[in-house]
């Protein structure tokens, strides 16, 4: 597969696993369909000064980040259910979602995700993903930030096989490692153009990398 072709599959690969993790509350009661008994939607644990610290919530809720609260159609990821850990402060530092197709844990940066593991699903095809993410200013407010690429990706899919994505400041890839679908191991090393520059083992002659 062509070098174009292999970024464009760990392309794809990520992006099944894209989900976003972070949270805050609501409450509420419904009733248990099996035992009559009264059960909570969600569960929230604040501090003395009030300051959420820790939410469980059976649907996806708001985000609070900077002392702002986001409406919970800003967050990224499935409805699901949502484990948000809170700072001393009542920021958003990560989260653990799962769905009906996958799951996720997320911990994050003071306004962005920094590291996510996913895994996810559909029919026959799997995919999981642990992706380490770019830092963005701090100081910018969340809906300021704009998307930081992935520095490190370390995952699997069912169509593309294993592989660790080594990429630069603007999410190129420069160093790949993989053992593809059909068990074919490789090592390429790119230059920002994304054109290989370097291989183990070396392209037989008379193809292209």
């Amino acid at each position: 597969m062509e070098q174009r072709d292999r970024r464009a599959a760990i392309g794809t690969a990520a992006a099944l696993l894209a989900s976003g993790v972070t949270v805050m509350a609501g409450s509420g009661t419904a009733r248990a369909e099996s035992s009559g008994e009264q059960a909570r939607e969600s569960f929230r644990v604040v501090d003395r000064r009030g300051r959420q610290r820790l939410l469980a919530s059976s649907s996806k809720p708001p985000i609070i980040i900077g002392g702002k609260t986001y409406p919970a159609d800003q967050r990224q990821g499935p409805e699901g259910t949502y484990l948000i850990f809170n700072d001393g402060d009542g920021n958003e530092k990560g989260g653990i979602t799962a769905s009906s197709a996958g799951a996720s844990l997320s911990l994050d940066y003071t306004n962005a995700q920094a590291i996510t593991m996913a895994t996810r699903w559909e029919g026959v095809q799997g995919a999981a993903l642990l992706e380490m993410k770019h830092m963005p200013d701090p100081a910018l407010p969340i809906d300021q930030v704009p998307a930081m690429p992935p520095r490190v990706q370390l995952g699997y899919s069912t169509a593309e096989g294993a592989f660790l994505v080594l990429s630069d400041s603007r999410g190129r890839p420069r160093i790949v490692l993989e053992v593809d679908g059909d068990d074919k191991p490789v090592i390429k090393v790119l230059d920002s153009e994304g054109k290989v520059v370097g291989r183990l083992p070396e392209t037989p002659a008379g193809r292209s990398s």
